[in-house]
């Protein structure tokens, strides 16, 4: 008898819009020059699939795990996340300023974007290679 699956429905959930988000980053880089939204939606793809690991490995997020630093995130979820730290970061330190001006108004490049979606598959890929995330839905 198959075991049943611990908030099966959850993890799909954070995984489609983690997917969303990141095939919409890559699109938005394809063909258009909103490099700002790539960065945000890159960062945001590995956010998701952070908090997938968190779910996974705690049942649920506490209030104090709903945050944006990757760093702290990826100290939650049982991988080590070491090797990916300037990836983890560069994604972190992009946040803030491609959604709001704050004290000036900061306009990501091409290159700045490029590197955001590279960072983000890595990790993301790191994250698929260690979990067998297809026991949560049929796409992986």
């Amino acid at each position: 008898m198959t075991e049943k699956i611990k908030n099966k429905s959850v993890v799909y959930g954070w995984l489609m819009k983690a997917d969303d988000d990141f095939s919409l980053a890559k699109n938005l880089f394809e063909e258009s020059e909103y490099y700002d939204h790539v960065c945000f939606l890159s960062q945001q793809a590995v956010e998701k699939y952070l908090k997938v690991l968190v779910i996974i490995s705690k049942g649920k997020l506490k209030k104090e795990e709903r945050t944006h630093n990757l760093i702290y995130l990826s100290q939650l979820g049982g991988l080590d996340f070491s090797a990916f730290e300037s990836d983890l970061r560069k994604l972190s330190n992009a946040y803030v300023p491609a959604r709001y001006p704050g004290d000036g108004y900061v306009k990501f490049n091409k290159e700045e974007a490029k590197e955001c979606l590279r960072a983000a598959e890595r990790i993301i890929d790191f994250i698929k290679s260690e979990n067998n995330l297809a026991v949560y839905c049929d796409q992986f």
